[in-house]
């Protein structure tokens, strides 16, 4: 017999909204007064979606322990992670405890085998083992719209169906006040936007629910803003949204829950490690692998090697430092390690040439 999910078929239409991320170095104090107004209104909406109650009560299965170099198998050979200041054990880290009132924690939503995100297939096997009681599946953010009905297995299908196809959250964003633009409803499959007591009040106030799928908690050193749209100031800041939205706790973390949440996502360093074809990727002198990631982190600054001119050093781009599988190209090695590495120098050149070109060109062909 197949599990529920596989015999559930759907249909879905999704309207979708993008923005690029603001780099947290450009917020200013008008910035900060929006985001301290979106978070106040975000937090409101939330209290008021406790009025879909949830009758599933399901635990959040947890590893006792991260290991330093953990490792995962992937599609196409093995992920890992890699943390510099050793194992950690779950039992005593903020990140993996129950601050909220529904069984959630960050680990819900960040795991270790999909890359401290997660992927529609891993949320179909959670669906399938918990029977729809896995935390990831709460009214509040999980369903398409926290109004839907889970009274039985097949309404569950329904109402998770974008959590269970795509791996997507809701994200409920007020209206800022005194916009320029207007939001019309063209399509809404789930009675989420035009339903007043989960979203719209009128054209230029109320809720708007956008659905995302969580970003990975991982590498984030790398990153420029937080957050799809760059709307949390911090990562601190984030992690008190997170525990009083996502988990719907009655109280924000205290600040030591906080900085453990913080510090434990700032030590974790992720990349693929292993290609089933190309095999080992941190060997023979490649630097693929989250060791050698987590190596370039002490150097590496926003706008570092910026084809446009960004660089706030003023320095020129050094396309050579593009060749993390340069050591890949010697000819005994097999054609998917060639290739690998002739990737790597494509790109290096494509960089080359728009930099000789006066950035007239942008990216690898």
């Amino acid at each position: 017999m197949q599990p529920p999910f596989s015999r559930f078929v759907s249909v879905v239409a999704l309207t979708w909204v993008c923005s690029l991320p603001v780099p947290i170095m450009a917020q200013s104090p008008d910035d900060d007064a929006a985001n301290t107004r979106w978070q106040l209104d975000a937090m409101i909406h939330l209290q008021r979606m406790r009025a879909f109650h949830d009758k599933d009560t399901g635990a959040q299965p947890t590893p006792a322990t991260i290991p330093q170099r953990a490792m995962d198998a992937d599609l196409s050979g093995i992920i890992s992670t890699y943390q510099p200041n050793g194992d950690t054990q779950t039992s005593s880290n903020a990140f993996f405890q129950n601050l909220g009132t529904n069984g959630r924690t960050c680990f819900t939503c960040h795991q270790t085998q999909t890359a401290w995100s997660v992927s529609a297939q891993s949320v179909q096997d959670r669906f399938n083992a918990s029977s729809g009681n896995d935390p990831i599946f709460r009214l509040v953010d999980g369903a398409n719209c926290p109004n839907a009905d889970v009274s039985t297995l097949q309404n569950k299908l329904q109402a998770y169906s974008l959590l269970l196809s795509k791996g997507l959250i809701r994200i409920g964003l007020p209206i800022p006040a005194n916009t320029e633009f207007q939001v019309s409803v063209v399509n809404d499959p789930y009675n989420c936007n035009t339903n007043p007591t989960t979203g719209l009040l009128s054209p230029t106030s109320g809720i708007v629910s956008i659905y995302r799928r969580p970003l990975p908690s991982t590498n984030l050193g790398f990153l420029s803003a937080v957050m799809w749209d760059g709307r949390e100031p911090s990562l601190l800041s984030q992690s008190v949204d997170a525990t009083l939205g996502h988990a719907q706790a009655n109280a924000s973390p205290s600040a030591a829950q906080q900085q453990q949440i913080v510090n434990f996502e700032n030590g974790l360093f992720t990349a693929q490690r292993m290609d089933d074809a190309a095999k080992n990727l941190d060997a023979d002198g490649a630097t693929g692998g989250p060791v050698s990631l987590q190596a370039q982190l002490s150097s590496f600054y926003i706008g570092i090697n910026d084809p446009l001119g960004g660089n706030p050093t003023n320095a020129q781009i050094y396309p050579q430092n593009i060749q993390p599988f340069s050591g890949l190209d010697q000819p005994f090695w097999n054609g998917w390690r060639q290739s690998k590495s002739l990737g790597g120098r494509t790109w290096r050149d494509d960089f080359q040439q728009c930099t000789n070109q006066h950035y007239r060109c942008c990216g690898a062909q």
